[in-house]
């Protein structure tokens, strides 16, 4: 099965746009105007209906908007949307990672600026009524839908983009006000790389959230919990065996054999199973040494904090137990 990140960048439809018009369009006016999410808005519904074609004026839009409107967050979002459609124009991995960079911004400002008290945007549609527009959500699945896939896409090609190289960040991505598109983006991650240690993915995912951690002090606690899981539940994989028993299969085993996700075919001897066990225990010693910390400080608790509604204490501790019983496991 293809995992959500792996996509390739042709089959994200890089030429759902290919066809360019020629005449580059001049930028709105220099000043955030009352009706900027509705010039936007109209960009956008122009690159819906087919009528605009052309990546310059596309862009150029999304740039005026992260310029001039950064306080906007419904502005922000089309902004983002308008990118998501800029980067369907080109398969020129330098011009991507241009598009990229303003993609993420935009997503990045309209949480900044978003705030659970304002009300939506009331824009008027193609066809002359109204409706109200929700950009946080909007933005938050061009994040999940065309910036993770794509920037892993990228990668894959060659074209490792500073947002998941493990440089740092500069600015956490995610305002101190909300947490729910980190949420979003971390859970997209552990459906992409569970399994996957020693794979490209699973190292941009580390990169990643590394970054995040040292970039955003407000969620360093739910990153801890994060970089945990990373670690944690590939030890937790790697070194879980199952002793099972099968009347119908006897091998001389008496009908049991040993199972693990990682070791293949059922193991009916011992001996066999110690070998694969001692090799599988060595890959997963290496990931149990980066999660040790992150796990440490996940469970520190400060003094007087009630943490007895803390859903995830329960699945940091099985990892916190593969770890333990590894350390205590014979090399």
């Amino acid at each position: 099965m293809t995992h959500p990140l792996t996509r390739t960048l042709f089959s994200l439809g890089l030429t759902a746009l290919a066809t360019c018009l020629p005449a580059a369009h001049a930028a709105p006016d220099g000043t955030c105007p009352a009706d900027a999410e509705q010039q936007l808005y109209d960009m956008e519904t122009s690159i819906r209906q087919g009528t605009q074609k052309d990546p310059v004026a596309i862009v150029t839009m999304a740039e005026w908007a992260i310029e001039t409107c950064p306080d906007r967050p419904d502005a922000q979002a089309i902004a983002a949307t308008l990118m998501s459609a800029a980067v369907r124009t080109t398969n020129d991995l330098d011009v991507l990672d241009r598009y990229m960079t303003v993609m993420l911004t935009a997503i990045r400002q309209s949480d900044y600026a978003w705030n659970t008290k304002q009300d939506p945007s009331v824009l008027k549609q193609a066809d002359g009524s109204e409706a109200s527009y929700f950009g946080y959500s909007t933005a938050t699945g061009v994040l999940t839908g065309t910036a993770l896939p794509y920037l892993t896409a990228m990668a894959g090609s060659g074209r490792i983009h500073p947002a998941i190289s493990g440089e740092p960040l500069g600015i956490c991505p995610y305002a101190d006000h909300s947490d729910s598109r980190l949420e979003s983006e971390v859970s997209l991650w552990d459906k992409s790389i569970k399994g996957k240690n020693g794979d490209p993915i699973f190292t941009w995912a580390e990169n990643r959230l590394t970054a995040l951690h040292a970039a955003c002090p407000t969620h360093r606690h739910d990153l801890d919990f994060y970089l945990a899981r990373l670690y944690g539940q590939e030890v937790e994989t790697l070194t879980h065996w199952n002793h099972n028993y099968m009347e119908a299969m006897n091998y001389g085993s008496g009908g049991y054999y040993w199972s693990n996700a990682f070791a293949g075919d059922p193991i009916f001897s011992e001996e066999k199973m110690q070998v694969k066990k001692a090799e599988l225990d060595a890959k997963a010693r290496p990931l149990a040494e980066k999660a040790k910390p992150y796990l440490a400080a996940f469970f520190y608790t400060q003094p007087g904090e009630d943490r007895t509604f803390d859903t995830k204490l329960d699945a940091a501790k099985v990892w916190r137990d593969a770890v333990e019983k590894l350390d205590a496991a014979p090399e």
